[in-house]
């Protein structure tokens, strides 16, 4: 979760808006009503008339329909009002050109200041609740997410601005607004924090991005709204005053005193090993949010042509300037000229031995009897490339990424060979990796209520009974946490008494009422059937996208990556498993099917979660087995 600032203390609805309002680091744009309604308004305009009462045609429409009847439920009634006539319109899909016209209308309204302004009303009238836990306050700032679009990312986000309206103290605001600090009630708060929301800049927008290992023939080339430069030759001319002229010299120099990294451009720019370019790409009227990636995206087009033809890869240095309307708004840091990692990384090196000594010992007696199958085999390479999108290697170490389209590709590729290997029918193994994933997404989310308490404990009050509940409570030593669900239920009265913000206390409460009812874990795992049969239906409307070449936007995409990589990561482990064992796919399949109905019948027979916990921590031999988790399966004793 996105947290506010350390000084932001204390209990009350406006601190549980502010928590939930940030989008979690590095999260993807959420999938909402928003992005289904326009999935459909693309996919109406791709097929045409021609293909759309096609039975493939129905088959997606359906999903899409469902898709947008779940979605439709997480709205509030603000918001549900203000969007009830544009969602009556996408009810007749027999004329695909009416569909596309009642989609766009749709998107007019979803994207709107009033529309925005109603759905932050209602997170704060949610948040007014008692008992309202972080995970119903985050579907409602999900919708504002979307509203709002790329300005929702990033550590100065609209949405971290607006939280921060909310919470920050009065000296804090004062000097952000540039006035004297002045007494705050909560409704000019949520006014602040409103009119942020809806004020995402526009206007006209240029990015200046930087390249290394990249050269420029004629020192200066044009294609449409993008120019690259050599770097050695376009600073001198447009600093030193050089001999040749070029319109965006004056440009350069007038943003020269507000990004820094041209002058540490223009000396490596001087050195003779140096390959430095500069590209420049007018993106028109638009906001400023997600300017730099658009123009990369622009880019790297533009570069994977003549890498296809034979060229190598350019390397970003890292270095960006946004303009707005010719003047400078925002840039980074400084340049990144470095090829790989400079440092001996005895983290990722000693991580790794750790991990291939526990794979050899686990294989050692399969291997000994024969090599692995060449499906297994492969579909092993196509994880691992899968896995590229933002691994190690590719953070540290120079490796090539690999785009989520192409990883959910390769996931794909390596699920059939999979099913293959374990000699199975892929729909039922997609069936057992669902109910597994459920299980898993229903451990996880109470996991992280249960540690509520605990979490960044830096940013809290100092409580001296703290440090010896969490010995109780959390044991490390299978290398990541997990949480004893009846030491916390036992000690629930002590971990009250820790400081905790209203939200971070209904999330605890909420756990513990899941922990220690079976009727509420029993809603919890309904809930998680429902959301992974939506994430199931999606990614199915995904592959057929990427394998057909239909629309597929980037926030659709992104939405199922989790997913996709739980899913396969689940399905590996059951080949693995099968390769060291050599039990059949049918019987692991089996497994994971008998978890899920060995935990309903345990709630049909009213046994709580905790009573169940404590039950088998007492027994040595389950002790291991609740200890470690399944593959992907969330900390959890």
């Amino acid at each position: 979760m996105g947290r506010v600032r350390p000084t932001a203390t204390g209990r009350g609805w406006l601190l549980s808006v502010a928590e939930a309002l940030p989008l979690p680091h590095q999260a993807f744009r959420p999938y909402t009503l928003g992005e289904a309604v326009a999935e459909l308004g693309d996919y109406a305009h791709t097929v045409g008339a021609l293909g759309w009462n096609e039975k493939h045609a129905k088959d997606n429409r359906a999903s899409l329909r469902n898709e947008i009847a779940a979605q439709s439920k997480t709205l509030a009634k603000r918001l549900r009002a203000l969007v009830a006539s544009d969602l009556v319109d996408l009810d007749d899909d027999s004329d695909p050109e009416a569909v596309v016209a009642a989609a766009a209308r749709f998107n007019e309204a979803w994207h709107s200041e009033t529309a925005i302004t109603e759905a932050f009303r209602d997170l704060c009238d949610a948040a007014k609740a008692p008992g309202m836990t972080s995970r119903a306050l985050r579907k409602l700032s999900a919708i504002i997410a979307s509203q709002v679009g790329p300005a929702a990312y990033g550590p100065f986000s609209l949405l971290s601005q607006a939280a921060n309206a909310l919470v920050d103290t009065e000296e804090d605001l004062a000097r952000w607004r540039d006035a004297s600090p002045e007494p705050l009630t909560e409704a000019l708060r949520v006014e602040m924090a409103n009119n942020l929301l809806i004020a995402a800049p526009v206007g006209h927008v240029t990015v200046w991005v930087t390249y290394y290992r990249a050269l420029v023939s004629r020192m200066r080339e044009v294609a449409g709204p993008m120019t690259f430069f050599q770097a050695d030759w376009a600073l001198p001319n447009a600093f030193d005053s050089g001999p040749n002229v070029f319109p965006e010299g004056a440009e350069l120099r007038e943003i020269r005193e507000d990004v820094r990294w041209l002058d540490d451009l223009n000396v490596e720019s001087e050195k003779p090993e140096s390959r430095l370019a500069l590209v420049r790409v007018d993106l028109g009227e638009r906001q400023v949010a997600g300017a730099v990636e658009e123009a990369q995206r622009r880019i790297d087009a533009i570069l994977s042509v003549a890498v296809e033809a034979g060229g190598v890869s350019w390397q970003s240095a890292g270095a960006y300037a946004i303009l707005l309307d010719g003047k400078a708004r925002s840039s980074s840091l400084g340049l990144n000229l470095h090829e790989g990692a400079t440092s001996t990384d005895s983290y990722g090196i000693g991580a790794t031995s750790d991990l291939l000594t526990n794979i050899l010992q686990q294989l050692d007696a399969a291997l000994t009897k024969g090599p692995m199958p060449e499906h297994l085999v492969e579909a092993l390479a196509s994880l691992r490339e899968a896995r590229m999108t933002n691994h190690r290697d590719v953070t540290s170490y120079s490796a090539r990424p690999v785009t989520p389209r192409v990883a959910t590709a390769l996931e794909d590729h390596a699920m059939e060979l999979i099913a293959r290997t374990l000699q199975v029918r892929p729909v039922p193994m997609v069936e057992a990796l669902q109910r597994r994933e459920a299980l898993d997404q229903a451990d996880r989310q109470v996991a992280g209520q249960l540690a509520a308490p605990f979490i960044d404990a830096w940013s809290r009050e100092h409580h001296e009974g703290r440090a010896n509940l969490e010995k109780k409570i959390f044991d490390y030593s299978q290398g990541r946490r997990l949480v004893s669900v009846a030491t916390v239920v036992g000690l629930q009265a002590e971990i009250r008494e820790l400081p905790m913000s209203d939200l971070e206390c209904a999330d605890f409460d909420d756990a513990v009422a899941i922990c220690t009812d079976p009727d509420r874990e029993r809603q919890l795992l309904d809930e998680m059937w429902s959301e992974t049969s939506l994430l199931r239906a999606r990614h199915r409307r995904v592959r057929n996208a990427i394998n057909h070449g239909l629309p597929l936007a980037a926030t659709t995409l992104n939405s199922i990556r989790n997913y996709a990589v739980e899913t396969s990561t689940t399905a590996l482990h059951l080949a693995l498993t099968w390769f060291k064992n050599g039990d059949t796919g049918e019987t692991l399949l089996q497994q994971e099917e008998n978890a899920w109905t060995e935990r309903m019948d345990r709630i049909n027979h009213g046994l709580s979660w905790a009573v169940d916990s404590a039950r088998t921590e007492q027994e040595p031999q389950n002790r291991q087995r609740t200890s470690t988790p399944s593959p992907g399966a969330a900390p959890l004793a």
